[in-house]
């Protein structure tokens, strides 16, 4: 549909962006290793490298939410990408641990590329079908989730790992192309406080709105839930398998057949959170996701385990589609790019606190309860949002 023109491209940019994101990301405790860090302190040094970039993007979510409001959302859209391609180029340049410790600490910094293109699609979008296109922008990024790692395993074997960061930025730069060339930005009246809109402000309009404080608190431990469990993944499948013996390719198999059983469904959930209301399709997909963890916790076989990987992808690839829709009806359409601001930055403060309770975890305690502690957050998750619908108007 024509209309639609700028939607499709947006859905198309994010799933370059997860693909550039997810061919080196995953690699980098690789890279580092090639830089001179020693096998001995590549763990602290990819720590370093993962959290800084989440820690900072946390900081700026709620500085380029208020500015894609007050200066465009297309502009900041814009931003994001040319400055993410930036840092990839900037990643394919390093020498040493500490320059690439800078390279993620700048990326963070222009975090902001899937905040500012939801705002756009949701201030396009009609609402009844809203749920639909944040469900195709989600699956976008699940699919580009899956092919990132392929394509970034193939790269590094034929032109190596440096020279994949500056194939990661020649994607972030034609989405920058294509999103000035082809996204149109719908105009809308600037949102208005007695203080003008300052971030301030801004944080004191979230905390008084109860559905988006709710929400934004739903992203951070839906996301934090997510992140305790991926460092740990491949440990538990080698403790599965007995072998650390081709853990990283079966780890690999499972998270992907894992991705896919995800994308096929996340459609689903956002025409089911249309028909039925998005605190329901939230409450069924948090819930689900929740109970498919704890029993991630009992199987001893690597089968079982990646049928339950299936089943935990299946509904929680669908929570983030409905708060999206849901975080659009309880916001005024020009503090769109603010409440999306926010979201990100919630996640990323989730993605960052995550790997710090898994490490705390499995100092003490088994793998396994890594699950059953991830299963319980988001039961319990699943319990304080249905709460949040019976005091709250229909969403």
């Amino acid at each position: 549909m024509k209309k639609y023109r700028s939607v499709w491209v947006l859905i198309i940019s994010m799933f370059f962006m997860a693909s550039a994101y997810t061919m080196l990301i995953p690699f980098l405790p690789l890279y580092l290793l090639e830089l001179g860090v020693s096998q001995a302190r590549v763990h602290l040094w990819t720590g370093l490298v993962f959290s800084s970039a989440f820690f900072v993007a946390g900081i700026m979510g709620p500085v380029w939410g208020k500015m894609a409001d007050t200066r465009g959302k297309k502009r900041m859209a814009v931003r994001a990408a040319f400055l993410i391609g930036c840092s990839y180029f900037l990643g394919g340049i390093v020498h040493n641990e500490w320059q690439l410790l800078g390279m993620r600490i700048f990326q963070g910094f222009a975090n902001g590329l899937v905040a500012a293109s939801m705002a756009i699609i949701s201030s396009t979008v009609e609402e009844k079908a809203l749920g639909t296109y944040l469900g195709f922008a989600q699956t976008s990024i699940i699919l580009g989730g899956i092919c990132g790692p392929f394509m970034g395993g193939v790269l590094s074997h034929l032109i190596g790992m440096r020279d994949s960061f500056f194939v990661a930025a020649l994607f972030l730069w034609l989405v920058t192309a294509a999103i000035v060339i082809f996204v149109r930005e719908p105009a809308h009246a600037p949102w208005k406080t007695s203080q003008e809109g300052s971030i301030v402000d801004d944080l004191r309009y979230a905390r008084s709105n109860r559905l988006m404080f709710e929400f934004l608190m739903a992203y951070f431990v839906l996301q934090g839930t997510i992140m305790m469990i991926q460092p740990v993944v491949t440990l538990y499948i080698g403790e599965l398998q007995h072998s650390m013996s081709n853990v990283a390719v079966t780890a690999g198999t499972i998270m992907s057949c894992g991705g896919i059983a995800g994308a096929l469904t996340t459609t689903f959930w956002g025409r089911l959170g249309q028909k039925k209301g998005y605190y329901r399709a939230i409450c069924m997909t948090i819930s689900g996701a929740g109970l498919g963890m704890l029993i991630q916790s009992i199987p001893d076989s690597i089968f079982w385990f990646g049928v339950c990987q299936a089943m935990v992808s299946c509904f929680i690839v669908g929570a983030n589609p409905s708060l999206n829709a849901a975080l659009v009806k309880c916001t005024p359409e020009s503090f769109r790019g603010r409440a999306f601001g926010l979201s990100n930055t919630a996640q990323q403060m989730g993605s960052m606190i995550g790997p710090l309770l898994s490490a705390g975890i499995t100092e003490f305690m088994p793998i396994y309860m890594v699950y059953i502690l991830a299963g319980i957050v988001l039961l319990y998750l699943a319990w304080r949002m249905y709460q949040a619908h019976l005091h709250s108007v229909s969403l």
